[in-house]
């Protein structure tokens, strides 16, 4: 892996779906850039008012993670149905073009959570094979969405098939970046607790038999051969 592009719905869906990894894989030498789709939290409120904007936490919670590059489109916050599947498609399609990443993470068809579901459709389109130099597609687990779509219910459940282990000084820049997001920050037993996180981490390396992981599931990934062929 040498350029990696993070494609999600909202700023903190990178943080709490691969955070740690992130910080793991920028300190060894990957270059990350960010995409978010929306750039503010309106669907908080009840009236659709009073949105925050998000630009200054997302590209503070990047610096913290290593992230070299963020871009953040202004579309509404849980309203990507109102864009059209194939507006989202062009735009992310526009991001690998000018990227040219050889991976891709995003978030999981597993979730609650609409606009989860429609970005990570999105990216499968758009990073297509054949079209794009894409050789790998990693879908994160994001804490009170997988894990809600798997407790309501929603099918397919998230299947992880690939670990990636994380030391505790990535763990605490997760930490600290998903701090950069305020009020997003929960109590436990919250799943967006800092403990949530925490809790989730361990569970994840212990099934691996380490102390800390972060799990994906891999829809496709492309092994080539030594000589390149």
């Amino acid at each position: 892996m040498r350029r990696l592009l993070v494609v999600v719905a909202h700023g903190d869906d990178e943080t709490l779906g691969a955070g740690a990894t992130l910080a793991h894989l920028s300190d060894s030498g990957v270059r990350v850039r960010l995409c978010v789709l929306t750039d503010d939290d309106g669907s908080r409120h009840s009236t659709g008012h009073g949105a925050t904007d998000r630009v200054a936490a997302i590209e503070e919670a990047a610096r913290i993670l290593g992230i070299h590059e963020v871009s953040v489109h202004g579309y509404g916050d849980n309203r990507l149905d109102r864009i059209g599947q194939l507006t989202l498609n062009r735009t992310i399609e526009g991001e690998i073009i000018r990227f040219e990443p050889d991976t891709v993470f995003t978030t999981s068809l597993s979730d609650l959570n609409q606009d989860h579901r429609l970005v990570s459709s999105a990216v499968r389109v758009a990073a297509r094979p054949g079209r794009t130099g894409v050789t790998e597609l990693r879908c994160m687990e994001v804490r009170s969405a997988t894990d809600w779509g798997e407790a309501s219910g929603v099918r397919p459940t998230f299947t992880p098939q690939c670990w990636q282990v994380v030391s505790e000084e990535h763990l605490e820049r997760k930490l600290a970046a998903l701090r950069a997001y305020g009020r997003e920050v929960e109590k436990w037993p919250l799943p967006r607790s800092e403990e949530g996180v925490r809790v989730l981490a361990a569970y994840r390396g212990s099934q691996v038999a380490v102390p800390l992981a972060e799990a994906f599931e891999v829809p496709r990934v492309v092994h080539h051969p030594p000589d390149g062929t």
